[in-house]
């Protein structure tokens, strides 16, 4: 009884890791360049300059 118990739980762990390793590969990774979120990121931040917090820390 527990072998197949065991067995089972097992057989469920492998079929789920490999449902999950067949959906990741079949989403293709889009990698962006470093540069362009680089130039995004300092444009953004040029035209809308990051908040500052309304009260400041004293210690």
């Amino acid at each position: 009884m527990r072998q197949i118990v065991l067995s089972t739980v097992a057989v469920a762990l492998i079929a789920a890791s490999a449902s999950q390793a067949l959906a990741a590969q079949s989403r293709p990774h889009v990698r962006r360049d470093t540069a362009v979120s680089d130039q995004t990121r300092k444009a953004r931040d040029a035209v809308n300059p990051p908040l500052q917090p309304a009260w400041q820390y004293p210690g």
